[in-house]
């Protein structure tokens, strides 16, 4: 890993790591180990006073001395982490231009109620394709909830394939993502790796038996249905107050009656490699943001695989769960 990410240039990092290891270097030193002239190192110094890595300091020989790194660089990193999350806030802003600029692919006037979905709160989408599009246009707007009920047969690979936008938007937002699947699944043995490893992920899931019929609903503000039983060649859109209403309900009562996904056969599953990762990140004593960051999930989805962890342990505590960790050779 290097400082790169932080703004800090080949140069740079160069001259700043050899002035953290030897403060005594003046500028020519310093032009020698980076293989470069006493200009351009004067240069690079300047830039990393202003990044707040070093400070001025007329006693020191090169004219600069870099301080406690934990606290420079931890400065510059908290620094450009706000400066991340402000921007993330004003593209995240961004959003509400969508159904605008769809209305207007769509040839109605920006703001057309009529443009966004039909007086009827019905949509009818026909081809796996046209099911696909619409999936990762309605999950780009998705904040809070997905929950599904997910058949088998003989078109899961391509309903699933048409979900797959919508799952991994859910997942890296750290949505509450729930989905019941039809108990056949674990008949076989990659079937229930599958599921646990999407468990593993942040995903509730629960089992049940079929048959099933598809249905996945968003924020409880909108769900789609498939357009005829067993088949995934199209899908109808609801936005209906009453039939959504209706759907969220059903799901709700599904998802009470449906059972936890079960253990393997021989006992206790396997420690997965997320799960693995989250102890480690424990271990290490990083806070949730951190370690969220390092294993490239939102803080909330770290913080559900810790409580999962912790339930499945079980243990009252981290420290307790680290404890029961290393007790069972996890760690």
């Amino acid at each position: 890993m290097t400082l790169r990410e932080l703004g800090f240039s080949e140069l740079q990092e160069t001259a700043y790591r050899a002035l953290l290891a030897d403060p005594s270097r003046d500028a020519g030193m310093l032009a020698e180990l980076t293989k470069t002239d006493e200009q351009s190192v004067r240069a690079a110094l300047v830039a990393l006073a202003e990044m707040g890595a070093i400070h001025r300091d007329p006693a020191a020989t090169a004219g600069y001395s870099a301080g406690n790194p934990t606290v420079a660089i931890g400065e510059l990193i908290e620094r450009l982490e706000d400066e991340t999350l402000c921007r993330q806030r004003k593209i995240g802003a961004t959003r509400t231009e969508v159904p605008g600029l769809l209305a207007l692919s769509q040839g109605a006037p920006p703001g057309d109620p009529a443009a966004a979905q039909p007086e009827t709160g019905l949509e009818v989408v026909t081809s796996v394709e046209c099911v696909r599009e619409k999936l990762a246009e309605l999950s780009f707007f998705t904040r809070g909830s997905v929950w599904s009920i997910q058949p088998v047969g003989p078109s899961t690979s391509a309903s699933r394939a048409a979900a797959s936008p919508l799952d991994q938007r859910a997942l890296r937002r750290g949505l509450d993502m729930r989905i019941i699947y039809d108990v056949a699944v674990l008949g076989s043995q990659r079937g229930h790796a599958s599921l646990r490893h999407r468990e593993s992920a942040g995903v509730q899931i629960r089992v049940r038996p079929g048959p099933l019929q598809r249905l996945i609903i968003m924020d409880e503000r909108v769900a789609v249905v498939s357009a005829s039983p067993g088949s995934s060649q199209g899908a109808v859109i609801v936005t209906q107050a009453g039939l959504l209403h209706s759907l969220c309900e059903l799901f709700s009562q599904a998802w009470e009656y449906a059972q936890e996904l079960p253990s393997p056969v021989g006992g206790e599953p396997e420690l997965s490699d997320d799960d693995k990762v989250v102890l480690a990140l424990l271990a290490s004593g990083a806070t949730d943001e951190i370690a969220a960051r390092q294993a490239d999930v939102s803080v909330r989805h770290f913080r559900r695989r810790v409580a999962r962890l912790m339930e499945r342990l079980p243990a009252d505590s981290r420290f307790q769960a680290g404890v029961a960790a290393a007790r069972r050779g996890w760690v």
